[in-house]
């Protein structure tokens, strides 16, 4: 690895072609002419950022044409141009968005005998681009958006291509969340192991990546076609912050929310302590607390410059739960009961299940120095710290009973520096070299008492309590290096673009889950009465006897990409722009997994009867390779007409988290053994000591035959890579008001596929209606006979991750937006956004077992088909408005500003209870229904149904059955078909957020000040009407509507069921808390004090 690197920088060291992939930074291009239309070749053109006096300086060359690159983002600027015998030009207030080519052109005029200044003020000119499809949001409208959450996120969803997932994320251009790439200051802050669903470090504590008060401008880019950017294949956030200036200003906050700013439950809830008395009840006190500082100026005037920030966050979060809502067999007192058992018995403490409260504290600090060396050198060093704390607690849902001590305490630190170099060289070329690393420790561990976790089977719901699973050995340790660098050189009518984007991580992860035992029951008399349980589950350390993090059973592995890209904007004309690219990235893990040898030796001869391996073996990586993602864009402008057109096409190599093939270095066979017992033996009882659980040696196995799960990896696996085109029209209609459409679609070339490999095929197909692949008709399906004694030692199955043969999904948008610039205190947009998107294997987990075992299908999940992807768009419509209001000479202001979001819900599937294919276990709950007619439901086999003391014959259930698919319109069009997978929706959600800012301007010893007050509402149309704004929810995305009861018998694969009826639609209200997805209203106080 050492030796790699050392080469690497040797070459770039040699070379200085390398490159850059994030970007902090503007530029200015544009030509200079005569009045009579002729090219000025020597004119100077100097750009002078005021606050900093930070100054800019280039010559036009061959046909007049000039760029300024590596520029300030923001403003405002001074553009002077000037020649001997014409009158200099001015330019002032010019503003440039991060990443945005502004086009500047001059007309200079024949000097005069007096001499004389042409002036032009506050104009925002338009932005040359690269063709691709990019959003910006600057400091003006994140200072007027509504966020009561202050998180990345309360921004990024305003791009129109964007969506919101239910756990955090968000998703563009109806990609995988996961897909993303985030970057501060150029650093790379891509949770790149992949376990946070935000994608951002520090994403698992529930804590932002940084302050929103040290972001200065935010750039999202979906289709760039400048090769120096890669490495995604959803979108790429840039985020850069804010920097001293020559004036020093400072300024001090705290935000604050409480039950008092929260609105009452949206639907009646029974009164806590009286539950006969059912009412709109308000949560339980808590309190939401976010304060800090920060200060800048400079240490040597139009030199040096220096930023600091600190900041502290203290939140609780309530997570009410409304007990009549949960559908399963047990009652309120059943639950006590219970809750009391375990205290008396066993002297463990369950917690609560009606309001688990979360909590969640943060600190953050951000630091930044500017230097301007000379005027050909500039240089920036920034260091941010992020440290989150987090009792993650699983609420309570109509499906599951979660008790308190299930959830887990997950503590974050990060620590991230960047290192920018910026250089000119003469008038035809510059360099920036950027420097990063970044370094993560994630520690989560279980809340309360260590127990082993339980699940019952409580009729249509699940009870769950214990120890969490995946909580009792689970450390992550991940340190990130990036080394990018680009040259620029100018050449007539082109700029060439040659560089390098080189990145290095250094991963250490600990994980067994369900060390401490796993048990499930069928109902709750097996558990109080301990009885044998339906299923017991166990993973363990095979080289130590240590439990927990401190096992050498520890994935440990580096790795390593590098890439160049060579880009030539060729500028045809004035108003006529190509851009052609070209870009490689080569992949590589450098650390060798250790090697099963039976698996090698044995297992791979037994296996290739019945699956392709693609090549994988056990102690294999993947084949490093290069992928070439060439690209074309272009940007057309008719300034007459005031109309632009830009677009492309091009293929982006994107990643995966580190997680994924990251699974060979601890599931490989040698490290983690495991039990997997379905049914365990009569006599098998609960044991409620974590650290004294059965290990395959007392319960009489051969150790070798406890070998765990195994992950394979292809040896040709390719990163996920996408064909991407765009195409847009963007016309000016004046006084700052424009109107844009824009398409967008993406094509998927590798994507991801999972096979276990350690089941026999199916044995057949079911008879009756819906006939379907089935594995099994007992508890399990039969793995594939290994040893010679038919045994097989792999009880956590055999995943193999390779790339999709098949069909391949896609994704496509268009997006109409109208736009009207801030101005005199008056800013306007609004979208209107269509996307579609599917999908073969969403990879939404940070476990391969959960990414093949948690897809919904028809026939098994080794038989994935093209389906509505979980990060599909649909209609989505969203306005913001903002206007200041100034009075009394300007000593007070108020803005208001509303800002409408109306989306599509989110799709779901409908699926049995039990698993009628049983690829894995019969209790699953993947398999998708078929929607019966009238006349199947006449053939389909019902057996009587006691629920709650009340039994419902066979024909009482068919005729409930058919009420209720009659009255689903996604039901009633697909009768006699599968239910396809997210073929169903949530219904249409209509959000209205408000925020309002009150300031007062003084002035003291002649410096002023501003005092602001902020009254932030999420949610403000249910704070207009308790009927409004309603958020729904779905656990899992997906309903078991009908109970699969089953097969009549081994040799007779008809299938039976079960419909339990209920009142309502499957999804509900939703009563999260958490801004941005709450049906009720909540709101924040907020004051500052800035100089």
């Amino acid at each position: 690895m050492l030796t790699r690197i050392v080469r690497f920088l040797l070459a770039s060291l040699l070379f200085p072609i390398a490159l850059i992939a994030q970007e902090t930074n503007s530029s200015i291009s544009g030509v200079v002419k005569t009045a009579k239309g002729e090219p000025l070749v020597g004119a100077t053109i100097t750009a002078t950022h005021i606050p900093t006096g930070t100054v800019y300086r280039v010559a036009s060359r061959t046909g007049g044409r000039f760029n300024l690159y590596n520029l300030r983002p923001g403003g405002p600027y001074t553009i002077v141009i000037s020649f001997v015998g014409f009158d200099d030009e001015k330019k002032e207030d010019v503003y440039l968005n991060l990443g945005e080519t502004s086009v500047q052109d001059f007309q200079l005029k024949d000097k005069t005998s007096t001499l004389t200044e042409a002036v032009v003020t506050g104009r925002r000119a338009p932005a040359s681009g690269k063709g691709g499809t990019e959003t910006s949001i600057g400091r003006d409208k994140m200072a007027n958006l509504p966020n009561v959450g202050r998180g990345l996120n309360d921004y990024l969803k305003y791009t129109p291509q964007a969506k919101v997932t239910g756990d955090g994320g968000i998703a563009f251009a109806g990609q995988n969340n996961r897909y993303n790439s985030f970057f501060i200051d150029g650093a790379n802050n891509t949770d790149i192991f992949g376990l946070a669903a935000s994608g951002t470090n520090g994403g698992q504590a529930g804590v932002a990546p940084i302050s929103i008060d040290a972001i200065d401008q935010i750039q999202v880019i979906l289709s760039p076609y400048d090769a120096q950017f890669g490495n995604f294949t959803g979108g790429a956030v840039n985020a850069i912050t804010k920097s001293g200036t020559n004036q020093l200003s400072a300024s001090a906050w705290y935000f604050y929310r409480n039950e008092d700013l929260t609105g009452r439950s949206p639907v009646a809830l029974p009164k806590p302590g009286f539950p006969s008395v059912v009412e709109r009840t308000r949560v339980s006190k808590f309190s939401n607390k976010t304060y800090g500082f920060r200060v800048g100026g400079p240490i040597v005037k139009n030199k040096l410059f220096y930023f600091l920030l600190a900041e502290w966050q203290r939140d609780t979060r309530p997570q009410p739960f409304n007990i009549a809502d949960y559908r399963g067999n047990s009652n309120t007192a059943a639950l006590d009961n219970l809750a009391n058992h375990l205290r008396t018995k066993y002297g463990y403490e369950p917690g609560g299940y009606i309001d688990n409260p979360e909590q969640v504290n943060a600190e953050r600090a951000n630091a930044k120095i500017d230097w301007n060396i000379n005027d050909n050198n500039r240089f920036s060093l920034s260091y941010r710290y992020n440290k989150g704390l987090r009792y993650n607690t699983s609420s309570s849902a109509s499906t599951v009973i979660n008790f308190y001590n299930n959830g887990y305490l997950f503590p974050n630190r990060t620590h991230s520096v960047s290192g920018e170099l910026k250089t000119t060289f003469g008038n035809n070329s510059n360099n920036r070299l950027l420097v990063t690393y970044t370094d993560e420790l994630d520690d989560r561990s279980p809340i309360g008492q260590a127990f082993p976790r339980v699940s019952i089977i409580d009729g249509p719901g699940t009870i769950v309590f214990g120890t969490e699973n995946f909580s009792a050995a689970n450390l992550l340790k991940a340190q990130n290096l990036t080394i990018l660098d680009m040259v620029k050189f100018y050449k007539d009518k082109h700029v060439f673009t040659l560089g390098t984007d080189n990145e290095f991580n250094d991963v250490l992860n600990t994980f067994v889950r369900d060390n401490f035992g796993t048990y499930q029951f069928n109902n709750l008399n097996d558990f109080i009465n301990g009885n044998t349980p339906r299923r017991y589950q166990r993973s363990f350390s095979l080289l130590d006897d240590k439990a927990g993090d401190a096992t050498i059973a520890a994935a440990k592995f580096k790795t390593m990409r590098i890439g160049f890209f060579f880009t030539d904007e060729y500028k045809v004309n004035e108003n006529l722009t190509f851009i052609f690219g070209i870009r490689a990235d080569r992949t590589e893990l450098l650390t060798k997994p250790r090697e099963d040898r039976f698996f090698n030796d044995t297992a791979i001869a037994k296996i290739s009867q019945f699956y392709d391996l693609k090549g994988a073996r056990s102690g294999q990586v993947m084949d490093p390779r290069w992928m070439v993602s060439p690209r074309f864009g272009f940007t057309y402008r008719m300034p007459e007409e005031g109309i632009a057109i830009r677009g492309g096409m091009g293929i982006f190599a994107g990643r995966v988290p580190l997680v994924w093939p990251g699974g060979i270095y601890n599931n490989n066979g040698i490290s983690i053994g495991g039990v997997d017992l379905n049914p365990p033996s009569s006599g098998f009882v609960f044991n409620p000591d974590p650290f004294d659980q059965p290990t395959a040696a007392s319960l009489g196995q051969n150790i070798s035959n406890s070998r765990g799960q195994i992950d394979l990896v292809a040896k040709d696996f390719r990163l996920p890579t996408v064909f991407r085109t765009s195409l847009a029209v963007e016309k000016r209609l004046g006084e700052g008001w424009t109107f844009t459409t824009e398409a967008v679609f993406t094509k998927n070339i590798w994507e991801l596929e999972y096979t276990n490999v350690n089941i026999l095929p199916p044995l057949g197909k079911s008879l009756g209606i819906g006939s379907r692949n089935y594995y099994a008709t007992g508890a399990a399906p039969t793995r594939i006979p290994l040893r010679s004694n038919g045994a097989n030692p792999y009880p956590g199955m055999v995943y193999l991750l390779s790339n999709n043969r098949g069909r391949r999904g896609y994704s496509y948008s268009i997006t109409f937006t109208l736009d009207k610039a801030f101005r005199n205190g008056f800013a306007f947009n609004a979208n209107y956004t269509y996307g579609n998107s599917v999908a073969n294997n969403e990879g939404t987990s940070s476990q391969n077992n959960s990414q093949w075992r948690f897809m919904e299908t028809v026939n098994g999940r080794n038989f994935t088909e093209l389906s509505v992807s979980d990060f599909d768009l649909a209609h989505r419509i969203n306005a913001f408005v903002s206007k200041q209001f100034e009075y009394a000479n300007k000593s007070m202001s108020t803005t208001i500003s509303l800002v409408y979001n109306g989306q599509s819900g989110n799709p779901f599937s409908y699926v049995y209870r039990n698993s009628p294919v049983n690829d894995q276990a019969s209790t699953e709950n993947n398999d998708l229904i078929y929607i019966p007619t009238v006349g199947d439901l006449s053939s389909m086999i019902f057996l009587n149904n006691t629920v709650n003391g009340v039994t419902y014959t066979a024909q009482q259930q068919r005729d409930l059955l058919n009420q209720f698919i009659e009255s689903d319109k996604y039901l009633r069009r697909n009768r006699g078909k599968f239910a396809e997978r997210n073929g169903a929706r949530l219904p249409f959600t209509h959000i209205l957020d408000l925020k309002i800012e009150q300031k007062f301007n003084v002035r003291v010893s002649g410096r002023r000040y501003t005092v602001s007050f902020t009254y932030d509402v999420f949610n403000f149309t249910n704070m207009l009407n308790k009927d409004w704004g309603r958020t729904w929810f779905l656990a899992n995305d997906n309903f078991s509507l009908l109970q699969f009861a089953g097969y009549v018998s081994a040799s007779n694969p008809t299938p039976q069921y079960r419909f339990t009826p209920f009142a309502g639609k499957p999804w509900g209200v939703s009563t999260t808390l958490n801004p941005g997805y709450t049906a009720r209203w909540i709101s924040q106080l907020g004051m500052r004090i800035s100089f």
